[in-house]
């Protein structure tokens, strides 16, 4: 076939290896899924942006750069959502993201939410995240703010008990409350740097 029936955006376009890890497991042959399912073929090479609580992704997508080219999908999960996005952002996108999502947390419906933005380090890589607090008895296991308490004895009495072995918790302030922030342990680094080198 010729690459007349490609998408522009498409032409030339190298997938990458963990689009053609993908393509390998599914089965599916990527210069095929380029000409006849160009969707399908972008999704296998969007990359990870943002994990968001639902009710933000539209405020969170409407703060992205313009750029008519980009295709923004999104992959439910239990409690939030992964935005994808292809072509990935680059680095001034990203640059350009943090600082309008700063900002938007800040905003008096997204602050009554105690809504809140960051970008993190972990096992898994680095992320970012713009979500509402876990309220305590909602929680089951996951990594995030969960609160809030009303003290910070409170906070740091929270996690007694709860926690399973990969993950660790600081008590931490957030727009005059205390929140308890449940991260990876240090044990959840090394399995990952066994894993990958």
């Amino acid at each position: 076939m010729s690459d007349v029936t490609i998408p522009p955006d498409l032409v030339g376009h190298l997938p990458s290896l963990v689009a053609r890890r993908r393509a390998r497991e599914a089965g599916l042959d990527l210069d095929t899924l380029k000409r006849t399912r160009p969707d399908e073929y972008r999704i296998l090479n969007a990359e990870a942006w943002l994990r968001v609580t639902p009710a933000f992704a539209d405020a969170a997508v409407r703060l992205l750069p313009d750029d008519p080219a980009r295709h923004v999908y999104s992959v439910p999960g239990e409690r939030t959502v992964q935005l994808l996005a292809f072509p990935p952002l680059d680095p001034s996108a990203l640059e350009a993201f943090d600082e309008a999502a700063a900002g938007l947390v800040t905003e008096p419906e997204f602050e009554r939410d105690l809504a809140y933005y960051r970008i993190v380090n972990d096992p898994r890589g680095q992320h970012r995240e713009l979500l509402a607090p876990i309220p305590p008895d909602a929680w089951n296991g996951e990594d995030g703010l969960v609160g809030p308490f009303a003290t910070e004895e409170a906070a740091q009495a929270w996690p007694a008990g709860r926690l399973p072995a990969h993950l660790m918790a600081d008590p931490l302030p957030y727009i005059g409350h205390w929140f308890c922030d449940v991260f990876d342990s240090e044990e959840a680094w090394v399995e990952a740097q066994a894993r990958d080198g």
